[in-house]
């Protein structure tokens, strides 16, 4: 979602707090009625928008936090 977003020149924001949002009564009564099923968990929200002014770059990330495992 965030990546077709993107692509349609859509700024998007996700935020991992949906399991602790719908775990109470009132979340599982919005659940219920907008037709989710009992099994499902939700787990984040995906926000969209469009930006104003200039798309925000990413800061600078610390040497030696990526790792890329090659197994051959």
């Amino acid at each position: 979602m965030v990546l077709e977003a993107t692509g349609l020149g859509i700024a998007s924001c996700i935020t991992a707090r949906a399991g602790k949002t719908f775990d109470n009564d009132i979340g599982r009564e919005l659940l219920r009625k907008w037709g989710i099923p009992e099994n499902f968990i939700a787990r984040a929200f995906v926000l969209l928008g469009y930006c104003e002014g200039e798309y925000p770059q990413s800061k600078p990330r610390r040497d030696g936090r990526v790792f890329i495992v090659d197994e051959d």
